[in-house]
């Protein structure tokens, strides 16, 4: 749906920038007419319409430097989260919280979207509701071209599909300047209101698209250009239709947004467009360009092209592959099964550097290790491999009692939200507001001493945007095999060594890559357990591997060697 409607809205801006360069300025207004009805139906089309010959430029639409594969960019610095650990002397209560739920957007969207087209459909059937009123509740006369309304209150004529309203003691006098009511008659035997009434349907449906607004704006224009140039043509006395207009412009109008008034504002614009001509040269050019940009739009924004604007959906895109694939109700693990790797890859491609960094986290995508994680997906389910994110600590709010011994406590140090605060600050809060809470004995207490305390304090939103807004960084990757034995390797040991040099014996260079090809291979049933150790320790071509049974008890510790 996004891409339907990026797709539209390049062809309307392009239709209406070539309109508003050139065509409204020349004296083609039965051709212009044509130009904005056409340009509304195609743009609204040609994201459904196929090529009809096999050209594609699809791939082309993405810069060569975004869809290069890169492989194994070691110049980013990640500073890793580190696991929560609760220390000596933190007191925990039982007390929790549910995180506050997100705003979501998935059924907020539809939601407004269906207000506006209810609100718009509902003005739509109130203006139709009052012209007919009108029709029905005032005189009407029938003649061959229309039906003339008589309305009792002073008006300046104005149209509406074969109805021409005007005030009923001008009619009846006879004072209606002949050229005015000429004006009006050409809107109706040009069936201008259709024109009108397409634009008004399409603003129902399209509402929150402004260039449909631009278009109404345009088309009710060239009606004017189109009843002018039809009076001059009958009359042939420009000067005096144009001190008409200027008399009769400031007049009354009771007219609405969907009928054809004589009083339409551009009235500047429509007396200069009086005395213009256009050569057949020029408006043969014209014509001949609009239709090669019909050609061009065509071709670029065709069903058959698998353009997508990757600025505004590549991150989008890459999250909800993601998504797919995590565990229900638990959005830190990540079934590998369910992952579409191309289609992840290809979004990860199309980030910027930046993007790559704000990212959920998932480093796999140079070729060796790409090809290795594919054949460990294939391996399913054989081996069940997932990969686990670094969770947040279990929401822990203080009990009330508690709160309030810390309101009282002198010598408390205190942090809320990563920002250090006074103990008095405790007043403006209540208990529930927190989300999580850690106590450390910072001085033991002593003889003639009290113990020294410092609270940490975490609100719900805060925590929220801390642990679950924020990008997620890869902990473990575990793979379940069919002898109830689980393989874990603590991924984290790549963030520590990026920081800690002391780490950097566990992580060879082919880290990921070792990892998946290992766990697509290996065989629990042959692996000597009791010895703890399959392979000699060797800082530069191996990484420990933890082995667990099924009830998450350690059976094992070994060293892999790296490919």
């Amino acid at each position: 749906m996004i891409e339907y409607i990026f797709k539209a809205t390049i062809a309307l801006v392009i239709f209406y920038a070539f309109y508003q360069t050139f065509l409204v300025k020349e004296s083609m207004f039965r051709f212009n007419r044509f130009f904005l009805i056409f340009a509304l139906c195609f743009s609204l089309i040609v994201p459904f319409l196929p090529i009809p010959f096999g050209f594609q430029i699809g791939e082309n639409l993405i810069p060569e430097s975004i869809s290069t594969t890169v492989k194994g960019d070691r110049s980013e610095k990640v500073i890793p989260a580190q696991p929560h650990v609760w220390e000596q002397g933190e007191r925990e209560t039982s007390f929790q919280i549910q995180p506050e739920t997100p705003l979501n957007w998935k059924s907020t969207i539809p939601g407004i979207y269906l207000l506006g087209l209810f609100l718009f459909l509902t003005r739509f059937m109130l203006q139709l509701i009052q012209l007919f009123r009108m029709v029905r509740n005032n005189q009407a006369i029938r003649e061959n071209d229309c039906t003339y309304v008589l309305l009792p209150q002073k008006t300046l004529p104005f149209t509406f599909l074969y109805f021409l309203f005007m005030d009923k003691a001008s009619f009846q006098a006879n004072s209606i300047e002949k050229e005015i009511l000429y004006h009006e008659l050409t809107h109706i035997r040009q069936k201008h209101s259709w024109d009108i009434l397409f634009v008004e349907i399409l603003k129902i449906g399209f509402w929150f698209n402004p260039l449909l607004f631009l278009y109404k704006k345009a088309i009710q224009l060239n009606h004017e250009f189109l009843a002018d140039a039809a009076v001059n043509a009958k009359f042939r006395d420009k000067s005096v239709y144009q001190w008409l207009l200027f008399n009769k412009i400031s007049g009354n109008g009771g007219s609405l947004s969907i009928s054809s008034p004589f009083n339409f504002s551009s009235t500047k614009r429509r007396l200069i467009m009086m005395g213009k001509s256009s050569s057949s040269l020029k408006a043969n050019l014209l014509k001949s360009i609009s239709i090669l940009i019909t050609g061009f739009l065509m071709v670029f924004l065709s069903s058959s092209q698998s353009f997508k604007p990757s600025k505004f959906q590549s991150a989008n895109d890459y999250e909800q592959i993601l998504s797919k694939a995590f565990k229900e109700g638990n959005p830190f693990e990540l079934d590998l099964n369910k992952l579409n790797l191309p289609a992840l890859r290809s979004a990860f491609l199309s980030l910027d550097e930046n993007e790559k960094y704000e990212r959920t986290e998932f480093p796999f995508f140079d070729e060796t290790t790409f090809e290795k994680l594919l054949e460990l997906q294939q391996a399913y389910p054989e081996v069940k491999t997932s990969i686990l994110f670094e969770s947040p600590p279990e929401m822990k709010g203080p009990k009330k009692e508690i709160f309030e011994e810390w309101k009282k406590t002198k010598d408390l140090a205190l942090t809320i939200d990563d920002i250090e605060k006074e103990a008095s600050d405790l007043k403006q809060y209540q208990p529930d507001d927190f989300a999580l809470f850690i106590v450390r004995e910072t001085e033991n207490s002593g003889l003639f001493k009290k113990a020294v305390f410092h609270v940490t304090l975490m609100t719900h939103e805060y925590y929220y945007g801390k642990y679950y807004k924020s990008k997620k960084k890869i902990h473990a990757i575990e793979a379940e095999y069919p002898n109830a034995i689980k393989v874990r390797v603590d991924y984290w040991l790549k963030h520590a060594a990026e920081n800690d040099g002391r780490y950097s014996k566990f992580v060879p260079e082919n880290y990921e890559a070792s990892i998946f090809h290992h766990l697509r291979i290996i065989d629990t049933f042959q692996l000597d357990l009791e010895n703890k150790i399959i392979s000699p320790f060797d800082s530069q071509k191996s990484f420990p591997v933890i082995i667990r049974s099924n009830d998450g008890k350690q059976v094992a510790k070994i060293f892999l060697p790296s490919i």
